[in-house]
């Protein structure tokens, strides 16, 4: 599935055949994933759209050593919301931004970019499409 053909309708959510459900906050599991100094909470996305999705929470597990380092992800969309904190992000094609809680940024596909700085209470939502996609190592 693309982007492109959820959007002309052709492939659609409702062809998932998942039932509805609430992600509880109540006793969520928080776990270590790509990066160490996150925790990161499953919103059940992937597994109710059969990976089409993903969306999720990440929250700072400890404080800001520098700069994340500089990457790019092979995917077709890719948004965040910032739930708590601030962060400062570099992002390829547009330059150095920050952001506080309220804040939606969008990563264009394949655009570089780098988590600079963030706060000790940083939580965002991410959501992708699609749910698994990798992660690049760049220079700049």
């Amino acid at each position: 599935m693309n982007l492109q053909s959820l959007i002309e309708g052709s492939i659609t959510m409702a062809d998932s055949t998942s039932k509805s459900f609430a992600a509880r906050s109540d006793g969520a599991d928080w776990v270590k994933g790509l990066r160490p100094y996150f925790v990161y909470r499953d919103l059940g996305m992937k597994t109710a759209t059969e990976g089409r999705v993903m969306a999720h929470v990440i929250r700072a597990a400890q404080s800001c050593d520098g700069p994340m380092g500089y990457h790019s992800h092979e995917l077709e969309f890719q948004m965040n919301y910032l739930l708590k904190g601030w962060a400062r992000i570099d992002l390829e094609d547009v330059g150095e931004i920050e952001v506080t809680a309220g804040d939606a940024w969008y990563q264009a596909p394949g655009v570089k970019h780098e988590l600079m700085e963030f706060s000790d209470d940083f939580e965002v939502i991410e959501i992708t499409i699609p749910g698994d996609f990798p992660t690049i190592d760049e220079t700049r």
